[in-house]
């Protein structure tokens, strides 16, 4: 089941750039959620896949040529935060 999320939470707490008026949050949360759910996840995905890309970029940039194993706990690490667990 999908969660229904209010425009109203979110308007002025920083669903877009800090730096928005609350009116262009109020439309741009409204033009989202007025896509279809399966639109916003793809978008979702989209987006994680473009970052997660970044990541390994970034670290092929400073580490060099790495492992497969090694250039994924490397991105474990930068996405989560703590060291990769295995």
């Amino acid at each position: 089941m999908v969660s229904r999320i209010e425009p109203d939470r979110y308007a002025d707490t920083g669903f877009a750039v800090k730096d928005t008026p609350p009116e262009i949050n109020r439309r741009l949360f409204d033009a989202m959620m007025r896509k279809p759910p399966a639109e916003r996840l793809m978008m979702s995905l989209d987006m994680m896949a473009t970052a997660r890309e970044l990541v390994m970029q970034g670290i092929r940039l400073e580490a060099g040529e790495v492992s497969v194993i090694e250039l994924q706990r490397r991105a474990f690490q930068r996405l989560h935060g703590v060291p990769c667990p295995w």
